[in-house]
């Protein structure tokens, strides 16, 4: 049996996190479903087999996410871990249907086509006014003074919460999608701990707020159809404002730094772009393609299947690479280059991922890196990082893949 480790694949190792591209592409042409200890299941890389797993919920059922240990199964520093809310709550992204539909129709009102061209002029605004004056100083930080604050006080204003508070919902951002190495240290657990609970009795505290003060924002409406419908319990209210500041904030602030990294080491593609705007669409789809913020997600078998020789028990995990799938050239010719003229090839691109379980905040998370780039590449007409490329910092983030710093300035 082939297994991940066998190709280097570590979630641990920040190698790894920082590069994993080259590790996806061996995995998909050599060895398309291999198992791996860590997630205590099967890893597929292929665009068509993570196409298959997306579109059949019936045989592929969308089930709570399992701890991850370390190399060699050993280990689960994940277990010592405070939840947001208890085990077992659902959400729109760990269920299927009818619960499914239930979740995400109470979410999606506010998160159509139209209602966020209604946000975009807003959404300009903010990204020009972090900009403003950047270029003078000695080096602006992409992620601290934009990536970052854009989408947070953009899912602020739309929850109802005030902006100020941005900081406050990075470091409980980054405390409740943050994954432990084996070796953690008990400090570290309690330290993020006791952030998820200050997120948590926040929360609260707005839900209840709004119980005895009825409000016009999207923590109100909630509230209101909770109340009025029954349509979701105490903690499935709490869940799914929790995702919505999560899912709104953590995705696009690595989806930016990703496409602006991507931009300068591609300066041909840089320059295009500045020389025709016509084309922001089509850079923040390759964006997507290319570098998107989340790797993977999974899939539980509900019935005994087969991968490419290899048996697939009911029961067992399948963990779908969505960022290995996105470079397959089997759909897109020359998939690890990176090419803002691209063609569709022969289907579209899965950071999204597909199905009923398309990301909700999709349109949003366009608009707001669209926005960030216009306001960067126009204050920053020659822009270039301050750091060699090799040394750029990521996140340990495994899954939510994302610069942790990114310095540039005027050359």
């Amino acid at each position: 049996m082939v297994t991940a480790s066998d190709f280097g694949y570590d979630v641990f190792d920040q190698n790894v996190v920082a590069r994993p591209h080259p590790i996806y592409e061996k995995m998909r042409l050599n060895a398309p479903i291999v198992w791996s200890e860590q997630h205590d299941g099967w890893i597929l890389t292929q665009y068509q087999d993570v196409h298959t797993v997306l579109r059949d919920p019936d045989l592929f059922a969308k089930l709570p996410d399992r701890p991850i240990t370390q190399a060699g199964g050993q280990g689960n520093p994940q277990q010592h871990r405070e939840m947001m809310t208890p085990l077992g709550t659902k959400n729109m992204l760990n269920v299927d249907e009818p619960d499914h539909k239930r979740l995400r129709r109470v979410l999606e009102r506010d998160f159509t086509p139209r209602k966020i061209a209604d946000l975009e002029p807003h959404v300009y605004e903010v990204a020009d006014r972090l900009l403003e004056g950047a270029s003078q100083r000695d080096q602006f930080d992409v992620m601290d003074e934009l990536a970052v604050p854009l989408p947070v006080t953009m899912i602020a204003e739309l929850l109802g919460i005030p902006p100020e508070q941005g900081a406050d919902f990075k470091r409980w951002s980054d405390a409740s999608t943050h994954r432990f190495p084996p070796n953690a240290p008990q400090s570290e657990i309690d330290e993020r701990n006791a952030a998820v609970i200050e997120f948590r009795e926040y929360l609260k505290s707005q839900i209840d707020q709004r119980r005895i003060s009825p409000t016009d924002d999207f923590i109100g409406r909630l509230v209101a159809a909770h109340d009025e419908e029954d349509a979701l319990d105490d903690n499935e209210l709490l869940a799914a404002i929790n995702l919505l500041l999560l899912a709104g904030n953590e995705t696009t602030t690595s989806l930016i730094g990703n496409g602006v990294l991507a931009l300068l080491k591609n300066p041909d593609q840089l320059e295009m772009l500045r020389n025709d705007e016509s084309m922001f669409d089509a850079a923040v789809d390759e964006f997507l393609r290319y570098d998107g913020t989340v790797q993977n997600t999974s899939r539980t078998a509900m019935r005994d299947v087969e991968f490419h020789g290899q048996k697939v028990k009911s029961g067992e995990l399948l963990v779908i690479m969505l960022a290995s799938a996105n470079r397959d050239e089997t759909i897109w010719e020359n998939g690890e280059q990176f090419d803002i003229t691209r063609e569709r090839g022969n289907g579209r691109h899965l950071a999204f991922g597909d199905w009923i379980h398309i990301c909700l905040g999709q349109f949003l998370a366009r608009v707001e890196t669209k926005a960030a780039l216009k306001a960067l590449l126009r204050e920053f007409p020659t822009m270039e990082s301050v750091l060699p490329f090799e040394e750029i910092p990521y996140r340990t983030n495994h899954n939510l893949r994302g610069l942790l710093h990114f310095p540039v300035r005027n050359a």
